[in-house]
């Protein structure tokens, strides 16, 4: 929120959000879930500031939408990867699940999760209910702290080496909890990190791609 805040006084400019920013979120025609209601007011305020802020969902939430975009003023794209120019670089953003070959169980799964007949049931679901089931089986921040992750994954490294032969220069991923920019010769993979026990943040400028920490 401090940060929010903070970026809300300096001069406009374009935040994206590479998913996971709710351990869980489900869109409700008529419920918002219970806690977020300062976090979706921050963002809006950045976004009636002149913040252009852009939102790829993670698998944990995935199933946002209209509402999630109408409360923050947020644009959200439902894309795995999403192509982009940075200061003239060809960028590749995406939130890093289900990349390249690995993490087989969750590839099969994933199409499964994200249909419409899955969405639809699960809104059948009493609001309570149905985040009490999602914390069950989330707990997200305490797999993170219990095991920390130092590298990033070999398969979506491969992945990443695999763009470059499309001419991209930069390519930016979440979900591995691991913050890192390795540079690749032609083309730099930087990897985000998490909110939970690094606090990083990656910056883009002309000449600059550099994660920070925020203190």
């Amino acid at each position: 929120m401090r940060f929010l805040r903070e970026l809300a006084e300096k001069e406009p400019g374009k935040l994206w959000i590479l998913g996971d920013l709710f351990d869980y979120w489900f869109e409700y025609r008529t419920v918002i879930p219970a806690g977020f209601s300062d976090l979706l007011s921050q963002l809006k305020d950045l976004s009636l500031r002149g913040w252009d802020v852009t939102f790829l969902p993670g698998n944990h939430d995935w199933w946002c939408g209209d509402r999630l975009a109408a409360e923050t003023g947020m644009q959200i794209i439902f894309k795995n990867t999403h192509s982009v120019l940075i200061h003239g670089r060809k960028t590749i953003m995406a939130h890093g699940d289900g990349l390249g070959t690995g993490d087989h169980g969750y590839r099969m799964m994933k199409p499964v999760i994200r249909s419409s007949p899955a969405k639809f049931l699960f809104s059948m679901i009493h609001p309570t209910v149905a985040t009490f089931l999602a914390n069950l089986f989330s707990h997200t921040s305490k797999r993170i702290l219990r095991k920390q992750v130092d590298h990033v994954p070999e398969f979506i490294t491969r992945w990443v080496l695999d763009q470059a032969l499309e001419g991209t220069e930069l390519v930016i991923t979440g979900h591995t909890h691991c913050p890192s920019v390795v540079n690749h010769g032609n083309l730099i993979h930087a990897s985000l990190g998490d909110w939970i026990s690094h606090f990083t943040y990656l910056r883009v400028g002309e000449s600059e791609v550099e994660l920070h920490e925020y203190q």
